[in-house]
């Protein structure tokens, strides 16, 4: 593999620094003047893996693509761009995309034009994106996480200057606002309130594919509440790796249970939101999921193991009591609450005894769903 100078390539390493950097906020998005026609008579669909902040990222490339003039299109035998959106949480995950990937070759033999990109949290991986730049050369398209606004200029230098474009930034990341979107629902939507995470559970690639914590304003995301609302959205999602982490990362005192609070009293009929860590889950967030009708009684709130050694392990930062104590809690103060769960079976060095203990754990909750 030969790396061109102008090519940026992931760097795992650098992606796990932290710094006390102040997080650049870009308020306003600009679209270069030469690309603005980028699009026009041109086609475009998007694969998306994994999370829901995944499905969010692409509905951003979709706005931004359709900005710039592109159409969708579900005929995948002439289109002009594929992008693929990834996820890296899973095995499995890359096997199916590295098989899609497989399957568009015949395509880009008969089209050479043809643009195969490929993004999100695979293309932030040292040896998915070595394999694909090996192995895999009808992907012209290579970029990350954090210069989804980028775009437009990544695709009219892979369009107009017929060159393999590869960029891929590992670092903390900032947080850009009214960015296009294309919603790809009309009665629910996804509100990203916050990006990246800094938890560093063992087990875990996203605070390395993400970024660092980083909050948007609670005055941004209220206006996009409110303008979801305007438009007859009747159900949100707010979205964060860590949702109730939310406001630590700014010094002006502001947590997820204030927000929760503001985004009930806009009047959107349902209100979900996900992931929970149960280490940052507080009273206060319980007291306003219990008080306001509008915010679903439905709580994901990962256990992964019942086994204090275990969670010592994988960085948990609680025990399985705090946990048991925590749904009690949730189960006392919230009218008919339903608790689902994410379990890690067969963890490094887990012994029959710690297996057991997670075993006992579900028995005492029995959780409405776990995955």
């Amino acid at each position: 593999m030969k790396i061109k100078e102008n090519w940026s390539l992931p760097d795992l390493k650098e992606a796990g620094r932290r710094t006390r950097s102040a997080i650049e906020r870009v308020d306003q998005y600009l679209i270069p003047a030469h690309t603005m026609h980028l699009g026009e008579g041109k086609t475009y669909h998007i694969s998306t893996y994994g999370c829901q902040a995944n499905e969010r990222d692409s509905e951003t490339m979709a706005g931004i693509l359709e900005t710039i003039g592109f159409k969708p299109s579900e005929d995948l035998e002439h289109v002009d761009v594929i992008l693929i959106n990834t996820c890296a949480i899973r095995q499995n995950a890359e096997e199916k995309v590295l098989g899609e990937i497989g399957n568009f070759k015949r395509l880009y033999k008969e089209n050479k034009d043809l643009i195969i990109g490929v993004c999100g949290c695979m293309a932030q991986e040292n040896s998915f994106v070595k394999l694909l730049l090996e192995k895999y050369p009808q992907v012209r398209l290579l970029f990350g996480t954090h210069n989804i606004q980028d775009l437009p200029q990544l695709l009219y230098e892979a369009m107009n200057e017929h060159t393999k474009v590869v960029k891929i930034y590992s670092k903390e990341g900032e947080v850009y606002e009214n960015l296009p979107v294309k919603r790809f629902g009309q009665h629910k939507a996804w509100v990203n309130i916050m990006y990246g995470c800094d938890k560093f559970c063992t087990y875990c690639i996203v605070p390395y594919t993400r970024g660092k914590q980083r909050s948007r304003t609670m005055e941004q995301i209220l206006k996009e509440v409110q303008e979801l609302k305007n438009e007859g959205y009747k159900e949100i999602t707010l979205l964060g790796q860590n949702v109730n982490a939310y406001g630590k990362d700014m010094e002006n005192g502001v947590d997820f249970a204030n927000l929760l609070e503001e985004v009930a009293k806009i009047g959107i009929p349902r209100i979900r939101f996900m992931t929970s860590h149960p280490w940052d889950f507080t009273d206060q967030m319980i007291d306003v999921i219990a008080q306001y009708e509008n915010i679903m009684p439905f709580i994901h709130l990962p256990m992964q193991s019942g086994d204090d050694e275990i969670l010592k392990r994988m960085g948990r930062r609680y025990t399985s009591e705090s946990y048991y104590e925590l749904y009690q809690k949730l189960k006392a103060k919230v009218p008919n609450a339903a608790i689902s769960t994410d379990i890690i079976v067969g963890f490094p060095n887990e012994s029959d005894e710690a297996f057991q203990h997670t075993l006992d754990l579900v028995e005492k909750c029995k959780f409405d769903n776990a995955f």
